[in-house]
């Protein structure tokens, strides 16, 4: 049909020509389809791409979690109870690695973009999370300045027993909980997944400096006093540091690295996220890029312990050869004869009954082969 030929009147002609232009320039300077999913990542990229992207980072990232949270289990001098807020922070990276990013995989697979139940879920996760890595980092820092700058001579009355540690934990690990869900429940705070606030100002501000800002400063300023009290340890003359204390510093240097690196990662969100608090952010590019690129601190965390602290490499490689190099598995008993003639740098450690692994930088190989040896001579 020829439209140009039909009859019709000079208003229904202007009408049609105006709605005509409108629904071109709508059309016209529509953008293509760039909002962020907080599921899925960009659309911009392919699905493939953006599978094996979080695949990777899941994978990654849970077996360096489970290998830091092993290592405080097998590694000699790692075995302290100041040392289980470490594997306080690897369990809440354990939360993303292993659940948060795995459902992200799962929307891809079944050819989901999005789905806001989901993403409920994800931000519960994160925000859980969140506030557990802060508390515990925190509750670190102060146990490494107590280990470090105060007496320790009667190891029976210290802050951080196995009790009193399994309480704080307990306690931070409720916390964290209770504050996610209860924003997860109500919608307290500010609607990661619509990018909208509820405008419940005094409650998001009382959260974020009781739970965020409070134990971030604290955290900095015990970092601090550790190096200047340490410093001036060192340069008196008649202290000497042992070598469990050189480790101990050691450890709490590798702390540190570990805090500023949550901080680079999750300093970008926390502005983005402070600014929504009030308004609402119509882009949902920089907000969702910059949660994810928190997320991924999750992934790399458990790297920092093994680039900067000696104990922890050595435990992942030898964690590495028992998962990976272990050729043929054992379940009897060794001898008596067989560990007396093992090399005395050796130290078994039990970790599954029936199945052993070694420790080179233990502090008791010296101990253990010299009753080995005593053994020996007395059965001679």
């Amino acid at each position: 049909m020829n439209v140009t030929g039909t009859l019709i009147t000079s208003d229904n002609e202007e009408s049609l020509i105006v709605t005509s232009l409108a629904l071109f320039s709508k059309h016209a300077t529509k953008p293509p389809n760039t909002e962020v999913s907080p599921v899925t990542l960009s659309p911009e990229w392919s699905r493939v791409a953006r599978l094996l992207l979080l695949s990777c980072l899941s994978v990654i990232g849970s077996v360096g979690n489970v290998f830091l949270i092993s290592s405080i289990m097998i590694e000699d001098h790692l075995k302290k109870a100041g040392n289980a807020f470490i594997v306080s922070v690897a369990l809440a990276d354990l939360l993303v690695t292993s659940l948060l990013i795995p459902s992200s995989t799962i929307l891809l697979l079944a050819g989901i973009d999005d789905s806001l139940s989901v993403c409920k879920f994800q931000w519960f996760l994160a925000a859980c999370a969140f506030l557990v890595s802060v508390l515990s980092l925190s509750t670190t820092a102060v146990e490494n300045y107590l280990r470090l700058c105060t007496s320790q001579e009667n190891s029976n009355k210290t802050w951080f027993n196995k009790t009193s540690t399994t309480v704080i934990l307990l306690l931070i690990w409720f916390v964290g909980g209770t504050s996610s869900g209860l924003q997860f429940v109500f919608s307290l705070s500010f609607d990661y997944c619509t990018r909208k606030s509820t405008g419940i100002v005094p409650y998001q501000m009382a959260i974020v400096a009781l739970l965020i800002v409070l134990p971030i400063i604290l955290t900095f300023y015990t970092h601090v006093r550790i190096i200047l009290d340490v410093r001036r340890f060192m340069g008196a003359p008649n202290f000497k540091p042992s070598l469990a204390y050189t480790w101990d510093l050691a450890l709490a240097r590798t702390n540190f690295y570990s805090f500023l690196i949550f901080i680079i990662f999750w300093l970008p969100f926390g502005v983005v996220f402070t600014y929504g608090t009030t308004k609402i952010i119509p882009n949902s590019r920089i907000l969702y890029n910059t949660a994810w690129f928190g997320l991924s601190k999750s992934c790399i965390h458990n790297v920092v312990y093994c680039l900067t602290n000696r104990h922890f490499r050595n435990a992942y490689v030898s964690l590495f050869h028992y998962c990976c190099c272990k050729t043929n598995v054992s379940t009897a008993r060794r001898n008596r004869a067989a560990e007396v003639a093992r090399p005395a740098a050796d130290v078994r450690v039990h970790i599954i009954p029936g199945y052993n692994m070694y420790s080179y930088t233990g502090p008791q190989r010296n101990y253990h082969w010299y009753w080995g040896k005593r053994l020996a001579q007395r059965e001679l």
